[in-house]
């Protein structure tokens, strides 16, 4: 059974709205716009030099106690580096997206405090996270973008009732953390910060219709005995989810049937990230990634596709074990918005690829869910469909 769990939270929504409109801090937003994309830095540098400067972000992070050398409240880590979970760092845990020249790299950043706010609000959202980070260059220069925070919450917190203001200076606290972050890995190369915003631009009338969308799809499962799920029966789904996706030696199409053609899914890690409460699994296409970023490379950090996968903390006698996918249709919709448009007039792509584009997200998420199914049926765990 499909269920788009979606809840309008007027009070919510006006207080995410408030934030994002605000600033949170910053100091660029001055009309009531907000956009999903930032730029933090520009240093000069190639393609050559990506994959280092995205490493020593990454290694800047992995060894570094942000509480103690920034004055931040808590410690940041890399995803995929989790030292509570016995991980250790390295170039592999920095995901190679393609774009447009060469192959960027996406640093993700968790931190345990926040990540623990956001999860409070309901482990569906799961899939909005980790916190990316791009790595990319023109040829000359290389650019390290971010999500920006102030608009993630307001796009994908919308449902939210948090009527004690609980995530109010969330948004606020992760942006300029990452920024500091990244601007302090990368003093030695003398970056020049920036604060240019990109993607769509959404005012306030934009947001509010979005609150009448769903950015999540959740499945609902059960074992077929009857039994109650227990702590780590979510790992083992998502590592079967993993094992269909495959790598990038023997990707999903060779573990799954019916798949796209050309599609060659896998997984961005061996293991899922492990946000609070929350398994999260990175499915990776080298086709559909490459037709995302050819719309731009501000896109890049709205890749991979996440799915998450957890015990409903909802349901007290811990019999349903939930899927939760980023909505495709949403992602390009919301996150795409108008991107595909753009690029025609600009003659980046043509009328054909036009059309491709706009049932781009209706096959990827025919593909997700064969690998989900797939992993489901293949799963010791005998489970059904709620």
């Amino acid at each position: 059974m499909l269920t788009c769990k979606k809840w309008l939270a007027p009070a919510a929504l006006g207080t995410l709205l408030a934030l994002g409109f605000s600033g949170c801090g910053s100091d660029e937003n001055t009309t009531e716009t907000i956009t999903p994309y930032e730029r933090v830095a520009v240093i000069p540098g190639t393609w050559a030099d990506v994959l280092a400067v995205a490493d020593q972000i990454a290694s800047y992070v992995d060894t570094t106690d942000e509480s103690v050398a920034l004055g931040y409240p808590t410690n940041w880590i890399v995803a995929g580096a989790n030292p509570k979970l016995g991980e250790e760092y390295n170039t592999t845990d920095l995901l190679p997206i393609p774009a447009i020249g060469g192959k960027s790299r996406v640093v993700e950043l968790c931190n345990s405090a926040y990540a623990t706010k956001a999860m409070a609000t309901g482990r569906y959202h799961g899939p909005a996270l980790p916190c990316e980070v791009s790595v990319h260059s023109d040829g000359e220069n290389i650019y390290v973008d971010m999500l920006n925070a102030d608009a993630i919450f307001s796009i994908f917190f919308t449902d939210i009732n948090d009527t004690e203001g609980v995530l109010e200076g969330v948004a606020s606290d992760v942006k300029s953390e990452i920024r500091g972050i990244v601007l302090a890995a990368l003093a030695d190369r003398s970056p020049a910060e920036s604060n240019l915003k990109m993607g769509p631009l959404f005012d306030k009338t934009g947001m509010e219709e979005l609150s009448f969308t769903t950015p999540y799809l959740v499945y609902r499962y059960e074992r077929k005995d009857g039994a109650a799920f227990v702590p780590g029966d979510d790992r083992t789904l998502a590592s079967e989810i993993i094992a269909k996706l495959g790598t990038d030696v023997a990707t999903a199409d060779l573990n799954v049937p019916g798949l796209s053609s050309g599609s060659a899914w896998r997984s961005g890690r061996p293991e899922p990230l492990a946000i609070p409460g929350v398994q999260v699994v990175e499915a990776c296409s080298p086709k559909y990634a490459t037709k995302a970023t050819k719309l731009g490379n501000e896109y890049i950090t709205a890749l991979p596709c996440e799915i998450a996968a957890y015990i409903d903390e909802t349901d007290e006698s811990n019999k349903t074990m939930v899927i939760s996918f980023l909505n495709p249709s949403f992602m390009f919709g919301t996150m795409f918005e108008g991107a595909v448009e753009r690029a025609y007039a600009a003659g980046d792509i043509t009328k054909a690829e036009v059309i491709e584009y706009s049932t781009l997200a209706e096959v990827v998420f025919g593909d997700l869910r064969l690998i989900v199914d797939a992993a489901v049926q293949a799963s010791d765990l005998n489970l059904t469909v709620q």
